[in-house]
């Protein structure tokens, strides 16, 4: 079945948008492996299907409940090699990227909080026969790792969300002067959430 078949036949969430621009095998089979295997997980805590964008090289797939967030994000665009996927946990807006790249943090950074013995990092992007025990593995960790996120108990996302964005630069603008030296400044909407989500 394909991601279109699906998505024609699972119509749960009103606000589900689908964006595809010619999805490339990996890219379906990814998605269609999420939807298949972490859509009934998440629902069984509340969250429903929000957002799939499905394209060449990318995925990204938004779970919502109230304000929080879920997003399995994956890209095997050729300069993001290695190529990886990510499970995003979020507090607030999911669409604005001057927001969720604030408001959220990763699984990964979730499990070295948990246990600072395990070296966690995003999850190198499946292919083949390996996307369903990539997907089944992910899965796992996040009901291990964010339980108590997908509860409703947001104590373990904030102090985690915090420790990342205070080690966080916000974003820099270089300028030109007239002589054509560059100066660099703070962009001031990154300054004002690194303040609000530190």
């Amino acid at each position: 079945m394909g991601i279109l078949d699906f998505f024609k036949r699972n119509r749960k969430s009103k606000t589900e948008t689908v964006k595809t621009s010619k999805p490339s095998p990996e890219q379906t089979l990814f998605a269609d492996t999420v939807l298949e295997i972490i859509s009934p997980t998440v629902e069984q805590f509340g969250f429903v299907k929000h957002r799939t964008e499905l394209e060449t090289h990318f995925t990204t797939i938004i779970f919502r409940k109230n304000k929080q967030y879920i997003k399995v994000s994956g890209s095997t665009y050729p300069t993001d090699y290695p190529y990886s996927y990510n499970i995003v946990l979020g507090d607030g807006d999911s669409e604005d990227f001057t927001e969720w790249d604030w408001n959220s943090t990763v699984l990964w950074r979730l499990k070295n909080k948990i246990d600072p013995t395990v070296k966690a990092k995003e999850y190198e992007f499946p292919f083949g026969d390996k996307v369903k025990l990539s997907v089944l593995n992910a899965n796992k960790e996040l009901l291990k790792y964010a339980d108590t996120f997908l509860r409703g108990n947001m104590t373990l996302f904030y102090e985690t969300r915090s420790e990342q964005n205070k080690g966080r630069e916000p974003y820099k603008i270089l300028t030109p002067d007239r002589n054509g030296k560059y100066s660099t400044t703070d962009e001031q909407t990154s300054v004002v959430q690194k303040r609000k989500y530190s």
